[in-house]
């Protein structure tokens, strides 16, 4: 019974991983695109739980059917229905409440339905977290531990979704995606440690030195940040284009986020060049260094892309996913590093 428990488990974990990514990929798809206004209420879109698909849906009409919360625009407002209905001659006021929580009253249908996706993709999430924290109950006796975090990994993701109540209620602001984004690197970070409890085997091998353990953790935090501040630099731009549709000038309106996000990654391409040079001369995790090296090169590339050809679209997700993906293997080598002995899979 508890091979079994200890083989699904471990599955849950990597599906879990797995399915971040894709919520990751997903929000910056809603963020690229402008879509996160694109469901103007949260959990429901437009007061349904399935968006509509043309403006007729979110328009009052003389006549026509409308159910009890379905949303509307009105001459540029908001309004929920109080009760199923049937509209007379002239819009009602009394049967309509006015939706005062955000000023933005516009439908889009691609932007709506790249919302709902995201949105689905983050319900995805959550039915196999809810799956790995029963499982993990399992271990309450022997390995408490992996229950605890298994908790944490439900509590973080339903912070995430009140988070993203918060962004879509505050129009987008700027400070809430920014720590969605860091809550992000939190069920991340819980989740590669509940993978190293899950497939941990001890081994003989060369261990890195107290160095090289440290170099490794300040090369993460410079990582994550690089990953705020650049999130940080996304927010000016969006303002900014608002107010320039030429996207070549965007560059030159952002204020000194941009030199320190530009020269962060110098930073990182310094410390990571040192110490892929070190697990070469001392075999020390070479395979997985070449990884991260692979990865911050093009990072690097993704980002002279982004600052120098006007902020092409398809380069924006894969700037933030290769990003996380960064942060992720750092994190997973430091766990490895931070082990009490030397693992066997990490050579």
């Amino acid at each position: 019974m508890r091979n079994l428990v200890d083989k699904w488990f471990k599955r849950l974990i990597i599906i879990n991983i797995i399915l971040v990514f894709i919520v990751v990929i997903a929000g910056s798809v809603v963020r690229v695109t402008d879509s996160g206004m694109g469901c103007p209420d949260w959990p429901k879109c437009f007061g349904a739980y399935i968006p509509p698909t043309s403006e007729d849906q979110v328009t009052w009409h003389e006549g026509e059917d409308f159910f009890e919360g379905q949303m509307i625009i009105h001459e540029e407002k908001l309004y929920n229905a109080k009760k199923d209905l049937t509209a007379s001659t002239s819009f009602n006021s009394a049967e309509w409440e006015e939706f005062t929580k955000h000023g933005y009253a516009t439908y889009n249908p691609v932007h709506t339905w790249i919302e709902f996706i995201n949105r689905l993709a983050t319900v995805a999430l959550g039915f196999p977290v809810m799956a790995m924290f029963a499982l993990s109950l399992f271990y309450w006796k022997d390995r408490r531990a992996r229950t605890y975090l298994s908790f944490a990994v439900v509590f973080l993701v339903g912070f995430q979704a009140w988070l993203g109540k918060l962004v879509v209620e505050s129009n987008l602001k700027g400070q809430t995606i920014t720590l969605h984004m860091i809550g992000v690197f939190a069920i991340f970070g819980v989740l590669l440690i509940l993978l190293d409890k899950a497939r941990r085997t001890h081994g003989e091998t060369t261990f890195p030195d107290s160095k090289f353990k440290l170099w490794s953790s300040i090369s993460l935090y410079v990582t994550v940040l690089m990953v705020v501040i650049g999130t940080q630099v996304r927010e000016q731009i969006d303002a900014i284009a608002k107010t320039t549709a030429d996207r070549s000038l965007w560059i030159d309106q952002v204020d000194w986020m941009f030199l320190t996000h530009r020269t962060l990654i110098y930073v990182i391409v310094a410390i990571n060049g040192y110490l892929l040079y070190q697990a070469f001369k001392n075999n020390w995790y070479k395979s997985r260094w070449i990884m991260i090296a692979v990865i911050i090169i093009a990072e690097a590339v993704v980002g002279i892309i982004l600052a120098h050809y006007g902020f092409p679209k398809a380069a924006q997700p894969l700037h933030l996913l290769l990003s996380t993906i960064l942060f992720a293997l750092q994190f997973d080598l430091l766990i490895q590093l931070r082990a009490p002995k030397a693992i066997a899979y990490g050579s």
